[in-house]
């Protein structure tokens, strides 16, 4: 996952080697009798505003108060992209950026990422625990509401080193790193744009955070959260078998390929090529088709992310394949085995 927003790994990350039950195709069941569309776009921060986020964020992985002095924010030099350097006096081994396109900071413990020999493999179960204490640290703080992730349907990724072999000598391979990834829901209902990702060293201390992603208008009316602006409610037409069919003729049989899906399932996707938008729930498919070539061979595209509407049978596809890459490199991203 090199060089991609937070955004865009949280709109991939079902196809990291973490497929389950849960991916498979969605059932009659998983569509609502009514969805909403909902008013989204990326938040504005300021100096100060991204100062607050990171020490925040930093003091609910470190579990200390870092009050000795004001972090430092300023603009990656000789960076294309736009992003912002955040340092802490307090936490000199805390690597910390913020990209303002996506609202979205970026943590890694500098220490623990060079850390590639662990002593002991730690389980996943304690990985997980060490990822919800985090977890909660992060809600205690205000920079998360709890309500909005399920942790049923967390994905859970690893980092690997070792394995190669080298003058007929193998290297032990050994998991060095836990990535747990959370998407933000909206009744239940996944937002591919929004979310967070905890990394959980072998150490057994957290080693990194991925935090932020579109804002949703809405509020909060006991169980459900209601669209507030332009959003409003809508009662699905579509049902799982015609949205299937839509795929299939549409996209298969209109470039005379094969389709090797993926995943697919009911999700809330902001555009990222848009600052803000109103969004309503889609049916999307991860896919690469297999097309004939005038050679007699068989082609095989990258993968594909595309979605259909729930309610306008009419609307026609709407593309959410993420770029390919990011144009700035990713200086604080550890290489992943």
């Amino acid at each position: 996952m090199k060089n991609l927003s937070l955004a865009a790994v949280l709109a991939s990350s079902m196809s990291l080697g973490t497929i389950d039950a849960r991916a498979q195709e969605p059932s009659k069941s998983d569509i609502p009798q009514r969805v909403a569309t909902f008013e989204m776009s990326w938040k504005e921060r300021d100096r100060s505003a991204i100062s607050d986020l990171a020490r925040s964020a930093a003091e609910s992985l470190t579990g200390r108060e870092l009050r000795a002095a004001a972090p430092i924010v300023e603009p990656l030099k000789n960076i294309q992209a736009r992003r912002m350097q955040v340092a802490i006096p307090d936490a000199p081994s805390l690597e910390m950026t913020y990209l303002p396109d996506y609202d979205e900071l970026r943590i890694v413990d500098t220490e623990l990422a060079s850390a590639r020999a662990p002593e002991r493999d730690l389980a996943q179960g304690d990985a997980m625990k060490i990822a919800h204490s985090a977890f909660d640290a992060l809600a205690q703080r205000k920079l998360i509401d709890p309500a909005q992730y399920d942790w049923q349907k967390a994905d859970v990724g690893f980092t690997w080193v070792g394995g190669a072999s080298r003058a007929a000598k193998a290297s032990e391979r050994k998991r060095v790193e836990y990535r747990i990834t959370l998407r933000r829901a909206i009744n239940g209902i996944e937002l591919a744009n929004a979310g967070l990702r905890i990394a959980v060293h072998a150490s057994g201390r957290v080693s990194g955070l991925r935090l932020g992603g579109v804002t949703v208008a809405s509020k909060q009316a006991g169980q459900t959260e209601e669209p507030t602006g332009r959003g409003r409610w809508l009662e699905p037409k579509q049902s799982i078998d015609a949205l299937r069919g839509r795929f299939e003729r549409d996209i298969v049989a209109a470039q005379k390929g094969k389709a090797n899906v993926a995943w697919s399932r009911i999700m809330y996707v902001m555009p990222e090529k848009e600052r803000s938008s109103l969004v309503e729930p889609l049916y999307v498919v991860s896919y690469s088709l297999q097309t004939p070539t005038p050679e007699g061979e068989t082609a095989v595209s990258r993968r594909k992310t595309i979605g259909f509407s729930l309610v306008d049978a009419k609307a026609p596809p709407v593309d959410l394949t993420p770029p390919t890459h990011e144009p700035a490199p990713d200086r604080t991203k550890k290489p992943e085995q």
